[in-house]
């Protein structure tokens, strides 16, 4: 298997994988909150990043008879959610090309970076207690003086 390429998104508040951790979308594009999925609730995304999608297959979901495809992290390959490729109903049919994510496979990440230094300044060293790992590796990069990103659901 070759190198898989990440790509991270630059906002102020993110979902990410909650199995490794890759950035999926910018909390900023979800269009509605209020979604159920197979595990509880779920949010109707325009976009995300690090996919990969599954064959599309005819689901009877709540709202009637859609064409979807299975939506995976590509880093790890954890079902995420789900793309409405087709909606069999007119009134559904604003779900077409959109994503559903599922809550519980998600978390958002909030970069408070207003306390950043100004560009081209130095930058603090990680404290050695705490632990390096990409999140925090990321926030850092980004010159963040606190080095612990506000994880919430």
């Amino acid at each position: 298997m070759g190198l898989i390429l990440q790509e991270f998104i630059e906002a102020p508040s993110i979902y990410a994988c909650i199995a490794c951790k890759a950035h999926i979308a910018r909390r900023d594009d979800v269009i509605s909150r209020t979604f159920q999925g197979r595990l509880g609730r779920a949010y109707l995304t325009e976009s995300v990043v690090n996919e990969k999608l599954g064959k599309p297959e005819d689901r009877l979901l709540m709202t009637g008879m859609h064409t979807v495809c299975n939506l995976q992290c590509r880093s790890c390959s954890a079902l995420i959610g789900w793309k409405y490729i087709r909606a069999h109903d007119k009134s559904q049919q604003y779900k077409e090309g959109r994503y559903v994510l599922e809550q519980s496979r998600i978390f958002c990440i909030d970069d408070d970076l207003s306390d950043a230094p100004p560009p081209g300044s130095p930058l603090p060293p990680l404290p050695s207690q705490q632990p390096v790992n990409a999140i925090n590796r990321y926030v850092y990069d980004l010159g963040a003086r606190n080095s612990s990103p506000v994880l919430r659901g």
